[in-house]
């Protein structure tokens, strides 16, 4: 059976789950299952547990993605542990693919951009068309049925090469999420029992869901509980509700063209429906910043409550709002779908700083900025503790050396503040969390490097190969003397200058540098 629960906000949606994962199941050991949509917010789950029963254990949690993989494993079997069409499978499997020329000379847009770049243009090329081909396996998979069958007419150039690609990608016959997704589907809305599920699953926090996914929740409801806990800004029903460029665009046109167009036969007529100005618009709209900011989740709830099963939505009373700042007017407004006119906006209080705007020149100026209004929010309420607050940002890889610069303990002599608030960084990828992982993939290209001295001496900086290679700290500086008075600068040899087309000398390289610290030393 299929439960919704919906709410504008997390810590009510919160009290719901913990109070759920704390009943305990049929088999004491199973641990329970729980998709999540980020990391981020599996760990702010996993701490509202921990708070309520004083521990949290025995949580499997799992991205959408990643459930749904695992669950075809299970009920269809003699499936990969891991998909060779998850991005970064598919990132290599394509840059193999880009390296022949045989395969380039089928695609010659391809070619015409990798015409005259390195292999790093040809790995970030495939790299995008990896992350497109996963959207395209969840939002567009008659896309991929078509071209798989062969259907290649009336396609663009840009669609031509694509579906070039997917063939050759699918030809040896690599099981893929929507060649899987209509098998998946028969055996979930059929009768037989399906061993192994477990027995609920929770799906928490979601505010959007492609279709693909809304089907098999839909299909695995018909054989155990599926407790589906998702935000909803209001508690009014906005399916339709319009931001205010799509009305502009039905608006009646000047006379000779619209007109002219609306009494040929044929032709709709739902411009006369239209608001007749914009003073009616709002009437439509709804609210402005809902209407147009919240168009992917207006599409996913309306396909959320087309999936039937038990609904509970969990909203305030009028009689409950109270419009005590800034914030609590905006999500009131849009908790009841209202739009102020210009004779009803409220006035800002004095000291109300509930919502505000920085403007940084820099991301370290604005990750300095956050830390200093953090330490002042945490000065004014004495109840307000880190693990309460959580921080978005569009790019975390850009912001992480920031954040760890600023964050980070300080010894003292440091910022004025000197204080320390712990943290932690979520929805990092393996490559970003482990340096030695970087140094790793960056010594795999040294073969192709032009071992210049700084970068050499850049890579014995790292502790690790530091430790390898038996150097100290204080023989860093001593190296880097030696080799600046024996003249390295770049360069294994005469002969790798020759192999990039340069004269053939030895000036300057590690060779020559060499022989000179070598011969000094002898004499």
């Amino acid at each position: 059976m299929l439960s919704l629960y919906h709410a504008p906000d997390l810590e009510t949606l919160g009290e719901l789950a913990t109070a759920l994962l704390a009943q305990p199941l049929a088999d004491p050991f199973a641990p329970a299952q729980v998709v999540v949509p980020s990391q981020g917010m599996g760990r702010w789950l996993t701490l509202a547990l921990a708070r309520k029963q004083g521990i949290a254990m025995q949580l499997e949690l799992q991205l959408p993605a990643a459930f749904v993989w695992a669950l075809s494993r299970q009920v269809l079997g003699s499936l990969p542990e891991q998909s060779a069409f998850t991005p970064t499978t598919l990132t290599w499997r394509l840059y193999g693919w880009l390296c022949e020329p045989d395969n380039l000379a089928q695609a010659p847009r391809l070619r015409q951009y990798l015409d005259g770049g390195d292999e790093r243009r040809r790995l970030a090329l495939a790299a995008k068309i990896a992350d497109t081909f996963d959207q395209y396996l969840l939002y567009r998979d008659d896309w991929l049925s078509a071209w798989e069958r062969g259907e290649t007419r009336d396609l663009g150039p840009d669609e031509a090469w694509q579906a070039l690609l997917w063939r050759e990608l699918t030809k040896d016959g690599h099981p893929h999420r929507a060649r899987l997704l209509g098998d998946l589907l028969q055996r979930l809305h059929g009768d037989e029992p399906l061993a192994g599920l477990p027995e609920r699953l929770l799906v928490f926090g979601i505010s959007s869901l492609p279709p693909h996914h809304l089907r098999v929740l839909d299909g695995l409801a018909r054989h155990i509980d599926v407790v589906v806990f998702a935000l909803n800004p209001s508690r009014e029903a906005w399916g339709e509700i319009r931001d205010i460029r799509e009305l502009a665009r039905q608006l009646p046109q000047p006379a000779g063209s619209a007109r002219a167009a609306a009494e040929q036969p044929g032709v709709d007529r739902a411009v006369a429906d239209q608001p007749s100005s914009a003073d009616d618009w709002y009437l439509d709209v709804g609210h402005p910043l809902l209407a147009s900011l919240g168009k992917q989740g207006r599409d996913f709830f309306d396909a959320l409550f087309g999936l039937g099963g038990q609904e509970f939505g969990l909203y305030s009373e009028d009689a409950d709002l109270h419009d005590g700042s800034l914030l609590q007017a905006l999500q009131n407004d849009i908790l009841r779908l209202r739009t102020r006119r210009p004779e009803e906006r409220i006035a800002l209080a004095e000291g109300d700083r509930s919502l505000e705007v920085h403007v940084a020149h820099s991301p370290l100026r604005e990750v300095e900025i956050l830390h200093d209004q953090l330490l002042a929010r945490f000065a004014a309420d004495p109840g307000l503790t880190p693990d309460q607050v959580v921080v978005l940002t569009p790019d975390i890889e850009r912001y992480a050396p920031f954040i760890e610069a600023v964050f980070a303990a300080r010894a003292p002599g440091g910022r004025a503040s000197g204080a320390r608030i712990p943290y932690s960084l979520a929805d990092r990828s393996l490559r970003a969390e482990v340096p030695l992982v970087e140094v790793f993939l960056e010594l795999l290209g040294l073969p192709q490097s032009r071992f210049a001295a700084e970068e050499v001496l850049a890579w014995l900086e790292r502790p690790a190969i530091a430790r390898r290679a038996g150097i100290e700290n204080e023989d860093l500086p001593l190296l880097r003397d030696w080799l600046r008075e024996a003249g390295v600068r770049w360069g294994r040899d005469a002969e790798q200058r020759a192999r990039l087309g340069l004269p053939d000398d030895p000036a300057f390289t590690w060779r020559q540098g060499l022989d000179r610290l070598l011969l000094g030393f002898a004499a």
